[in-house]
């Protein structure tokens, strides 16, 4: 995509609302975030799931971005040992928000992490999120993901989101912004992640596949595969590509889109599920390009009611159980 630079000095002025007390947070307790985060707009089914129970840690604090006339709320985070979503809309009585997009996938958006003074690091996206748009009010709710947090926990910490991308008429330009959030993370907001080796083969479309290992957590199931056609091309220049697997094209093969709701899966095409406790499990569609080692390919779905009766079906006919 064209990238436009925008070279005008931004000014920002903050205001920040106190943190709301730290309640008993479970299914019970009544949530600060926005209800649009529980609804079907928000297509990952791990962030509805996990926002459900409760196992998200408020943060319900408001930030003004005076230059672009948008007031952003942080409204709750979640992590574990992969991933880190950061739950926030975004809201203008002046600019038209339809375009304007929080993208650290491909877009100009950076997510920067600060201990102290001192800045960590830049935070790798985890797939490309999840967006809605309502027009009626002009806000935009976004799921933002980027890497673990999980390390921090119980310190004292500073996200920064560094500029928004617009994308408009097939072109992009940058709007150079700041949006800073200080925050505690609380060690009992951190969701744990369960790890089990599997090692078990199947043949598909005449490609042999390995399930190497299942990862389960509150956010997401991922099953973790190489196979005879997932490993990274190289070209006559020496730089490495990589070319979709068969298995990857039938994990795609249910993906719809949807203007209003995003990714959707149409349960009238085949493709690659699990299933758990007898009911079908969906793929997170917007963790598509979440990549692993150089061999291996990574499939995502919702999370699992039952870890010991789950199976993974590629298409009508393969079934493989996900235990040792």
């Amino acid at each position: 995509m064209m990238k436009i630079l925008v070279a005008s000095v931004v000014s920002l002025t903050m205001l920040f609302f106190p943190l709301t007390t730290q309640a008993i947070h479970n299914k019970e307790t009544k949530q600060s975030h926005d209800k649009i985060f529980l609804s079907k707009h928000i297509d990952d089914a791990g962030v509805r799931m996990a926002i459900h129970q409760g196992l998200d840690q408020p943060v319900d604090r408001t930030f003004y971005d005076n230059k672009n006339d948008i007031k952003v709320h942080f409204e709750s985070l979640l992590t574990d040992d992969k991933e880190t979503k950061l739950l926030l809309t975004f809201q203008s009585k002046k600019t038209n928000l339809k375009n304007y997009y929080v993208d650290n996938f491909e877009g100009d958006t950076k997510i920067n992490l600060f201990v102290g003074n001192e800045q960590k690091k830049f935070l790798r996206c985890v797939g490309w999120g999840s967006r809605y748009y309502d027009s009626k009010e002009n806000k935009v709710a976004k799921a933002l993901s980027f890497e673990s947090l999980k390390k921090y926990a119980g310190q004292e910490i500073r996200l920064e989101i560094e500029n928004l991308t617009v994308y408009d008429n097939n072109k992009a330009r940058k709007v150079k912004t700041i949006w800073p959030l200080d925050l505690k993370l609380d060690k009992s907001a951190m969701l744990k992640r369960e790890f089990r080796e599997i090692n078990k083969e199947f043949n598909f479309e005449k490609e042999t596949y390995k399930i190497k290992k299942v990862e389960f957590s509150p956010l997401e199931t991922r099953v973790v595969v190489t196979g005879s056609d997932t490993k990274l091309h190289m070209d006559e220049n020496g730089s490495k590509y990589r070319v979709m697997s068969k298995l990857e094209h039938k994990w795609l093969n249910s993906r719809e889109v949807n203007k209003k709701y995003g990714y959707f899966v149409d349960n009238k095409k085949s493709g690659v599920f699990l299933k758990s406790a007898g009911e079908k499990v969906d793929p997170i569609f917007n963790k598509g390009e979440v990549e692993d080692t150089d061999d291996e390919y990574i499939m995502i779905f919702a999370p699992v009611k039952d870890r010991q009766d789950c199976i993974l079906e590629v298409g009508y006919d393969i079934k493989i159980p996900l235990i040792n």
